[in-house]
């Protein structure tokens, strides 16, 4: 651990020197005035969690922080207008999905409706009525709120003014968190015992984030390049233990997952209804896009139909495995696949039925002397390229080892291939379908020692999540695994995958087995 602290620190301090010798920067950090984040202060100075992550991250970049303090509905006006400057808290909607980079997330957040009286969409739309609800002018929930047909938006300059406006009876709810409820409630001595949480909205997500310019690109690559490697410091560890406290201290719910600040839990609605999600990582054959954008594979429909045989109708959505991860612990009746079984997930998932099994190894390139039979037997301190959010990442670093982590599979293996990684961590039938896509990129790779054999899963996040609902696709995965569909389904794959990559795959008791196990 203290090698890895030394090696992180030095990465740090190389990045200090590289910038140093440069001319000097400094970069505009806006900050609205949010409880716990970004605080203003009577001096003008801004205080806060997502303040201290900018400054954190522009300080390993090498750039210095100029923070600037700003009503929210100033801070968004501003940021149109696609300057050279970041800023903290900015949620990502659709709405804006292309406008910003997006550098860093910085929490995800339960919101929904909170109010007096019961909400019910349906018997609204039903009747032709309408809610009026308050909140922040410019806060991305103002937009969100006018995709309800039901809802009729009124902004307020202040949280605390759309809060209060509930209160006194001039609205029916307001559009919020339940964090941010909690903070203002307690900050402005509102007594808000007669409001709760009446229809949940998602979580959403925000972000430290960049105006999307050309002009732009280039720093904003370098930051989130940047902002991913501090993330994996020890430096970030202390940032989220000193604020963490102060979080569970308003928030009992408040934690950190993969980096991320979550606040909240999504709990079943009034009628107790389960409403399953179901969230896939893109994987190469198994779980991917067509040219058309059509999620395929034979995970993708292996799914599909459990999910058909137990007469349940919902949308596949894809997300990085540190969103997913977020996602299925605030979350009950989140269905994730194609999920590595591991000991440290045992218990935090429900295992319905198993999808792929393969051999996970290290590699090295091919002109590599060392011998090991285990991650603890290779040099401490050595880098390790890995996929972000992976299981094998906690593995690596556990070691004692520098992982290198990439968004893609094939980014990962091309860190070994640049050098840039002295082994990569991946499976056996992984590299070879990676690789069969890379042309010569992996020429002379060869394997150092198998790690273990494991297994993927269609998986039910734990918490809160419904047993009738978990039953019924278990019996579902065991109905149709046992189906003429079931068999005609694999093996249209298993054709299909022998035209596109070398790797020996076949099918053996419900399971997809890539290459040969030892």
């Amino acid at each position: 651990m203290v090698i890895r602290w030394l090696m992180l620190s030095s990465w740090l301090l190389v990045n200090l020197f590289t910038f140093a010798t440069q001319a000097e920067e400094s970069l505009v950090v806006l900050s609205g005035n949010t409880p716990v984040f970004s605080e203003f202060q009577d001096d003008g100075t801004v205080n806060g969690y997502s303040v201290d992550y900018a400054r954190a991250i522009l300080n390993a970049a090498g750039i210095e922080a100029e923070v600037t303090p700003l009503p929210f509905a100033r801070l968004i006006e501003r940021m149109k207008l696609g300057e050279r400057l970041i800023a903290t808290g900015i949620g990502r909607t659709a709405e804006r999905e292309n406008n910003f980079y997006w550098l860093a997330p910085l929490t995800a957040n339960v919101i929904g409706i909170y109010g007096p009286k019961p909400v019910n969409i349906e018997a609204l739309t039903n009747q032709n009525k309408t809610l009026s609800i308050s909140v922040m002018r410019g806060d991305y929930r103002a937009q969100l709120g006018r995709e309800y047909a039901q809802f009729n938006m009124v902004e307020y300059n202040t949280w605390g003014q759309a809060i209060g406006a509930v209160l006194k009876g001039r609205v029916d709810a307001v559009f919020f968190s339940e964090f941010g409820m909690d903070v203002i409630c307690k900050q402005k001595h509102l007594d808000c015992t007669s409001l709760s949480r009446r229809h949940t909205h998602n979580i959403q997500y925000s972000y430290i984030a960049m105006p999307k310019t050309k002009a732009n690109k280039v720093i904003a690559d370098r930051l989130t390049k940047t902002a991913r490697a501090f993330a994996q410091t020890p430096a970030f560890d202390k940032l989220v233990q000193r604020w963490l406290p102060t979080l569970t201290e308003i928030s009992a719910d408040a934690n950190e997952i993969e980096g991320v600040i979550a606040l909240g839990r999504i709990e079943k609605d009034e009628n107790n209804v389960s409403k399953p999600w179901v969230i896939t990582k893109l994987e190469p054959l198994f779980s991917e896009r067509s040219r058309r954008g059509k999620l395929k594979g034979y995970a993708v429909e292996l799914v599909q139909s459990i999910l058909r045989q137990a007469d349940l109708s919902t949308e596949i959505l894809t997300a990085p495995w540190q969103r997913i991860f977020v996602e299925s612990a605030m979350k009950p009746d989140v269905l994730v696949f194609s999920l590595a079984r591991t000991p440290e997930r045992e218990d935090a998932f429900h295992w319905i039925t198993p999808i792929t099994q393969n051999a996970y190894s290290v590699f090295v390139r091919a002109d590599y002397q060392g011998s090991a039979t285990s991650l603890e037997e290779l040099p401490k301190g050595s880098r390790i390229a890995v996929l972000k959010g992976d299981f094998r990442q906690e593995l690596v670093k556990a070691a004692g080892h520098l992982d290198v982590p990439m968004d893609t599979w094939a980014e990962v293996v091309m860190q070994l291939t640049n050098g840039h990684a002295d082994y990569l961590f991946l499976s056996d039938g992984g590299t070879n379908i990676i690789c069969d896509g890379l042309d010569d990129a992996c020429e002379g790779f060869k394997k150092l020692f198998t790690y273990q054999k494991a297994t993927t899963y269609l998986a039910m996040s734990k918490q809160g999540s419904d047993q009738t609902l978990l039953n019924k696709l278990k019996f579902a995965a065991d109905t149709f695994k046992q189906s003429e569909d079931y068999r005609l389904l694999y093996t249209k794959w298993l054709n299909t995958y022998s035209k596109k990559t070398s790797l020996n795959m076949f099918e053996q008791n419900g399971v997809i087995v890539l290459g040969k196990l030892e």
